[in-house]
């Protein structure tokens, strides 16, 4: 069960929510004003974290450091 964030582009609300099914993606709305008009957001993970802190700085180390 994928979890995603959203913004409501009515209140600027941001919020995350369970995505079961594209029938509740189709229903999502916003927790504070309850808008329909919400936008799906790229991971705050994906962007906040450079990609050599995630795999490991060392060449050959066989993973993580």
């Amino acid at each position: 069960m994928p979890i995603y964030e959203y913004r409501c582009e009515r209140c600027q609300n941001e919020f995350e929510s369970f995505v079961w099914s594209s029938r509740d993606e189709e229903a999502m709305e916003c927790p504070r004003c309850g808008s329909k008009d919400v936008k799906k957001l790229m991971s705050s993970f994906a962007s906040k974290a450079p990609l050599s802190s995630v795999l490991g700085s060392g060449c050959g180390t066989g993973g993580f450091s």
